[in-house]
């Protein structure tokens, strides 16, 4: 859990890094060509990105995305770790006093991160029961050939719902002129068409994910902005200059009517000045490939944040070996070593990689996936040409399992561990043809077939794999 903690704080002070890189490069794009205030799109995928190197470090089996050397978390924290075995007497490992401290700082920003999620929610949910309690006070009336809502309060007009959005309009609208009712109603069924409801939706959850990073709820902002002025952009397209001046009126009319804004789409949202002067204007839309561009750039910035995470790895610093010993007796039966099995290969089959034979079975796996001691022993860790980065663990009485080709290894040589714990994750390192794990079972350095002690192999076999130990021991 402290892991989880730990990345979890990593992944939010990156995510604050790069909130203000994509804030510069989109505040200098929007400079140059102020097109791209109104691109959907744009900020939309600037959010996505915030939230993908927010999210993604957080994901099991994303270790690989990074490009710089493990983080080994300090032995201090590590011994909070309820799943780490520690093979040391004192709890500090001769690290200051005050080192300890430090175990509680990813734990006490998880809880802030968790409360904060939850008041974004409790927000969210306030505002819709704002909206709940309009929507029953409003009556249905026909208006320009449309059903709408209406109800007696100083709003704006605006959509309500998300896939199946409604039109609620303040009985105010009576005073606008039959020109200014229809732009406005035009305004807000742009939105309906355009599926913004929806993207609102998508950008509050996100909003609501980043609660904690200032450029998460300015993107945000950018985004209910790009959507106000796309809708002007298409309801006055090929308009005359006089009804232009209609829907500035109606703006600027609505903007003195209301009393406050809420959630939703709309009419009176955003700055009016800026409003004002692109109806006036005209708005251009940017080229295709500024936007296209614009958006790799933006994904440049995210895969870059990504792949600068570490990964973190637990480093306990071990006992010497002389101090360990392994359990007394031996274990019946061993644990599965994934927790998903699909045997690939079985023990002592004759193979182009393996002609004496071979040594243990195949599993079949993701390279990430974890792989777990089968008991209770002492681990040795060692690495070669032929079986990669490799686990062996004592476990008593003469037995031992090999775990080899493994990708990352996440404990260290004599280190005690128990059944079930994490030892690293399925890789493809050394005499490999592609991602799995080699699992191997030895009694007084004799091999075994790990059918003896592992239960269900058949069952959890590939049909080759078992059309090869058919064809070559007749079972």
């Amino acid at each position: 859990m402290l892991l989880f903690s730990l990345t979890l704080l990593q992944a939010s002070v990156a995510c604050l890094v790069t909130g203000p890189l994509l804030w510069a490069l989109l505040s200098l794009a929007q400079r140059r060509w102020p097109a791209l205030a109104a691109q959907r799109s744009v900020w939309l995928v600037a959010q996505l990105v915030l939230a993908a190197v927010f999210v993604l470090p957080l994901l099991p089996d994303t270790r690989q995305l990074s490009v710089v050397p493990e983080l080994s978390v300090p032995v201090s924290l590590a011994g909070a770790a309820p799943d780490v075995q520690l093979a040391m007497a004192g709890p500090a490992a001769g690290l200051p006093p005050t080192a300890s401290w430090l175990a509680l700082v990813p734990s006490a920003w998880a809880l802030i991160y968790l409360l904060g999620v939850a008041c974004a929610a409790w927000r969210w949910q306030r505002g819709h029961a704002m909206l709940r309690s309009l929507l029953q006070l409003a009556q249905r009336r026909r208006l320009h050939g449309m059903d709408v809502l209406e109800v007696a309060a100083p709003i704006s007009p605006m959509l309500v719902g998300v896939w199946r959005p409604r039109l609620l309009l303040p009985a105010h609208l009576a005073q606008f002129t039959p020109e200014q009712q229809q732009l406005v109603i035009a305004h807000e069924l742009t939105h309906a068409r355009r599926r913004d409801p929806v993207l609102l939706l998508l950008a509050n959850m996100l909003q609501a994910l980043l609660w904690f990073n200032p450029a998460a709820r300015w993107l945000a902002g950018q985004l209910a902005w790009a959507q106000e002025l796309g809708c002007d952009r298409q309801v006055l397209a090929g308009r005359p200059p006089r009804q232009r001046q209609q829907y500035a009126a109606a703006l600027v009319r609505q903007l003195g009517l209301q009393a406050q804004p809420l959630p939703g789409l709309a009419f009176g949202g955003g700055g009016m000045a800026e409003r004002l002067l692109r109806m006036r204007d005209g708005q251009a839309r940017p080229p295709a490939a500024l936007r296209v561009l614009t958006a790799l750039l933006l994904c440049a910035i995210g895969a870059a944040s990504l792949a600068l995470q570490p990964a973190l790895a637990w480093a306990v610093a071990a006992a010497p070996a002389s101090m360990l010993a392994a359990p007394a007796t031996a274990p019946a039966l061993l644990r599965n070593p994934l927790d998903s099995m699909r045997v690939t290969g079985f023990f002592g089959v004759v193979r182009e990689l393996t002609p004496q034979g071979h040594r243990g079975i195949d599993l079949g796996a993701r390279r990430g996936t974890p792989v777990h001691a089968a008991a209770d022993g002492i681990a040795s860790v060692s690495e070669d040409a032929r079986l990669g980065k490799a686990v062996r663990i004592d476990h008593g009485a003469g037995v031992a399992s090999l775990y080899a080709h493994l990708d990352r290894v996440t404990l260290t040589t004599g280190m005690a561990v128990t059944a079930g714990q994490a030892i690293g994750t399925v890789g493809a390192t050394g005499l490999a043809t592609g991602p799995h794990l080699h699992f191997e079972v030895t009694r007084d350095g004799r091999l075994q077939d790990p059918r003896q002690w592992l239960a269900g192999l058949d069952a959890n076999a590939t049909a080759r794999a078992l059309r090869m130990r058919k064809e070559q021991f007749g079972h």
